[in-house]
């Protein structure tokens, strides 16, 4: 079985540079639903998330975020996030504060050696993802939030190697108040970014499928397949066209990605860790700008 995992990362890292994918809205990596490679040592932690990757057209992204996650008795937990995003490319450098995620998760008493957990959260913006400067809206792929609170629901279920879980998505305020169209630009580059004025981004589908590597007393390595599959066509709407939702052809649809966590343990106090994602099904369009040819983030985490 590892050969087998290590041959597929290997294979995965050759698709790497020619296919673009992620597509994660915020549900990847909250509470349950993320395979984390980090120990519970602790009831509590913080954690400080580093997190970089390449959108279209080559804009570089760095989302910071920090973490808290609380095991409050062996049947509930909490987690709380806070993001900021800082994006540069052909158009500019621009930045933002993102999101607040919150998250509480039940996992039943069970005798098996299967276990399942319920996941239950919220995105809320902290901007309506209409940022701009020199008073030219920039596109998706450089907004700090997709600016919508979005409901999340998911379930895990898994034993000491395997990991499966399922979650939704769902956009709860409709369109966000982004405004870029590429004809305000007056600009070749900005013509290449798909057009996002009242944006209204469809909900999500989410199964994930994963299996640990190594388990060591200090280092925990795992792996998982990731696919999200976007419920429905995108719209936007371009007033010299029509007043009505323009659908956006092609932003329905899958996507598939390898991910893989790897954590390594300090101290009793500290650890670090890494998780990164690699495409290799991809919708056509993604107009929400969350396009990844890759995701890298490190992690410290303090453990009290």
């Amino acid at each position: 079985m590892r050969k087998t995992v290590l041959f597929l990362m290997v294979s995965l890292v050759s698709k790497f540079l020619i296919a673009q994918g992620c597509s994660d809205a915020g549900f990847c990596t909250m509470g349950g639903i993320k395979q984390s490679a980090t120990k519970t040592v602790t009831k509590q932690k913080l954690s400080l998330q580093l997190t970089n990757g390449i959108g279209d057209e080559d804009v570089y992204v760095f989302t910071p975020g920090i973490q808290y996650d609380n095991q409050l008795n062996k049947n509930w937990a909490i987690q709380a996030k806070l993001t900021t995003n800082i994006a540069s490319g052909n158009l500019g450098t621009i930045a933002g504060l993102g999101d607040v995620l919150i998250s509480g998760s039940y996992t039943p008493t069970t005798k098996s050696k299967w276990k399942s957990t319920f996941i239950l959260g919220t995105k809320l913006p902290l901007n309506n993802g209409d940022l701009r400067k020199d008073n030219k809206p920039y596109p998706m792929q450089y907004q700090s939030s997709l600016g919508t609170v979005d409901l999340i629901a998911g379930v895990s279920i898994t034993n000491d190697k395997w990991f499966f879980a399922t979650a939704i998505q769902q956009p709860l305020t409709g369109n966000n108040k982004n405004t870029f169209l590429p004809a305000y630009w007056a600009n070749s580059e900005a013509n290449k970014y798909a057009p996002s004025n009242d944006f209204y981004r469809k909900g999500d589908v989410l199964l994930r499928a994963g299996y640990t590597i190594v388990a060591k007393k200090k280092f925990n390595l795992k792996a998982s397949l990731l696919g999200i599959y976007h419920l429905s066509k995108d719209t936007y709407i371009d007033g010299n066209i029509s007043n009505k939702p323009i659908e956006i052809a092609g932003s329905d649809g899958i996507t598939l990605n390898a991910t893989f966590a790897a954590s390594y343990t300090l101290s009793s106090k500290f650890s670090i860790a890494i998780s990164a994602g690699l495409p290799f099904i991809v919708r056509d369009v993604r107009p929400d700008g969350l396009t990844r040819s890759f995701s890298f983030s490190p992690e410290i985490i303090y453990h009290f």
